[in-house]
């Protein structure tokens, strides 16, 4: 029984799936399964994970309907089991190759078994250097992801009891809809924030275009799932645009 169930979908993203295993492979830690949701890939990426001989994958391709219903097939298989899933897509990567033995160390060492574990994260786009996040503390949930999802480790056993799923309507947010439903009402004795980074998100392709639609479902998710008033979910929308737009323009200018 492994203490990690890291998922790892992918869809015609080899050279991002094989930065991926490489990154998985070289953990310290070896007290883990690799579940692979591969979405029929043309591009070699299903020849290239049969030819693996790796007792730790675990792979199936298929066609899904999306990133949220190939990440809800990961979910089903990983709680098949007890401990810790995490979602890391390909293209990411952990921080460095001694991260899932100091996310062990950390739970075990905990007064209280913590049900939630999160920390820093790295995010890079194509070749630029990485850029360094300080995750957010539990009582900020209502000001947006408290870190990227990549650096999240969600338990079984709560995943279970929960039946937590990813809300495939919201199209772009899921992910924050998830977080909400799955912490919010864990006591604070057992949520475990780390204070080091534990991956390095790969923001290659995401288009700034779909950030702003992203906005407008947060807004939605925060009025349904935090009970935020509409006053206040519009206000944290404006907010979240205008620091967008700005950084968009920061980017034009510096191009």
């Amino acid at each position: 029984m492994a203490l990690f169930s890291i998922v790892t979908i992918n869809w015609n993203n080899l050279a991002g799936l094989e930065k991926t295993y490489r990154s998985v492979a070289s953990q310290t830690c070896k007290d883990y399964r690799w579940i692979v949701v591969d979405g029929a890939s043309t591009d070699g990426g299903v020849e290239w994970l049969n030819a693996l001989n790796d007792p730790h994958a675990e792979i199936t391709s298929e066609k899904d309907k999306g990133i949220y219903d190939a990440m809800n097939k990961g979910l089903e298989r990983s709680t098949l089991t007890d401990g810790y899933t995490l979602f890391m897509n390909s293209g990411d990567t952990f921080a460095d190759e001694h991260v899932l033995e100091k996310v062990a160390n950390a739970i075990k060492s905990a007064p209280k078994r913590p049900r939630f574990v999160w920390g820093d994260y790295y995010t890079q786009r194509e070749d630029s250097p990485t850029r360094a996040h300080t995750a957010k503390d539990a009582d900020k949930l209502w000001v947006g992801m408290l870190s990227s999802h990549q650096a999240m480790y969600f338990e079984n056993q709560r995943l279970r009891q929960q039946q937590t799923r990813f809300r495939e309507k919201y199209r772009l947010s899921a992910d924050y809809c998830m977080l909400i439903e799955f912490v919010k009402d864990i006591p604070r004795d057992e949520l475990l924030k780390l204070s080091f980074p534990l991956c390095v998100f790969d923001m290659t392709g995401i288009s700034e275009t779909q950030r702003f639609a992203a906005l407008k479902e947060d807004m939605q998710i925060r009025r349904l799932f935090l009970k935020l008033s509409s006053p206040h979910s519009f206000l944290l929308y404006l907010l979240h645009y205008a620091h967008t737009h700005t950084k968009m323009l920061r980017a034009n200018f510096g191009r």
